[in-house]
């Protein structure tokens, strides 16, 4: 028998998912393209800046640069993929052994790329070639442990206190409005008002909820269509939502609440300041690794009103920061009197941000 809480949903599951700490992990990810990028312009330029102040010539610098670029590349390459891959098995390690992995995969990349083009690479000074691997131990020495200094920089306490901070004007206009939605209906449909009050229930479990956990992406579409629901009641039929939801990978997560703000933005500024029939568009499509969200609604005519419309979003542009870096992307535009919002985020399949 299932234990279940007071709304009838299953008590330890909840519990679970709450008290479950996300892994510790300290390996750089390869995978990232802010990891990428900040790695490999960091390595070129610790390289490139030696070598143009030990040559009198621009010419002889450049030259030599290209001849170390045979090593670095390859090896910044691979050290990044075995970072990306490391990255997936480490949760299972204690830190120490994921630092001293990390620390080691760039000297063990290096010394492949070595071996590989022999007699025909460049000339490193340094008899076998311990240079070229002592600098490789200091670059995963220092990545590595940058990497763990901004992750302890948002640690649990720090990140939740941001995330609250700037999910804090979502709450006060969501309560409210889903107050009186629930109060419209009580006295003439009971029946219908519970399961309002249910689903306000999975609203505010998730506002209140750890908002650093990626859920799966069908549950937050189901936390928008009760959203939806409920401003129904209040609304009637002036407000009208197209899905339009295609073929997602079953297990690709997103962001708790990442969508359902942008939906309530679109009902605030769309069919509460519109008489007459507001039509909203939500379409989500996986473009191979990548899974894009487009919202669309009707604004008003009035430059001031069309400005709320981008209340919100300040939010959301922080949220997808934190927890993708440079991966994630939000672009708005208006175009023939309609308010449109493109997300597209990484197919995420973890269970834990």
């Amino acid at each position: 028998m299932t234990v279940r809480d007071a709304l009838g949903h299953p008590a330890a599951a909840s519990r679970a998912e709450t008290a479950a700490p996300p892994p510790q992990l300290v390996v750089p990810d390869g995978c990232n393209l802010g990891v990428v990028l900040r790695v490999a312009l960091g390595a070129n330029a610790v390289v490139a800046l030696p070598v143009l102040l030990s040559h009198a010539s621009w010419q002889a610098a450049w030259l030599r640069f290209i001849e170390l670029s045979a090593v670095l590349e390859p090896a910044l390459l691979m050290s990044l993929l075995a970072w990306c891959v490391l990255r997936r098995f480490a949760p299972e390690l204690p830190p120490a052994g994921q630092r001293l992995l990390a620390w080691l995969t760039p000297v063990a990349c290096t010394a492949v790329i070595l071996l590989v083009i022999g007699p025909i690479g460049p000339d490193l000074s340094g008899g076998p070639r311990w240079s070229a691997l002592l600098a490789a131990l200091a670059l995963g020495i220092v990545v590595q442990h940058y990497y763990e200094l901004r992750a302890r920089a948002f640690s649990p306490a720090v990140t939740e206190a941001r995330f609250q901070a700037l999910q804090s004007r979502i709450r006060p206009h969501f309560f409210f409005n889903s107050l009186n939605a629930v109060v419209a209906v009580v006295r003439s449909d009971p029946l219908r008002a519970e399961r309002m009050l249910e689903s306000v229930a999975d609203l505010f479990r998730a506002v209140m909820g750890d908002v650093r956990r990626l859920v799966p992406l069908e549950q937050e579409l189901d936390l928008c269509r009760k959203y939806v629901e409920i401003e129904q009641t209040r609304l009637g039929e002036r407000l009208q939502v197209d899905w339009d939801i295609g073929a997602v990978h079953p297990r690709a997560r997103v962001p708790q609440l990442l969508l359902q703000p942008v939906i309530e933005n679109a009902v605030r500024y769309g069919a509460e300041r519109q008489a007459g029939e507001c039509r909203i568009v939500v379409r989500v499509r996986q473009l191979g690794f990548r899974l894009e969200m487009f919202v669309s609604n009707p604004v008003a005519k009035d430059p001031l009103q069309r400005e709320g419309n981008q209340i919100g979003l300040a939010n959301i542009r922080g949220r997808l920061a934190l927890i993708y870096d440079l991966e994630a992307e939000l672009t708005t535009r208006v175009r023939h009197d309609r308010f449109e919002l493109t997300m597209t985020i990484p197919v995420e399949r973890r269970a834990n941000a």
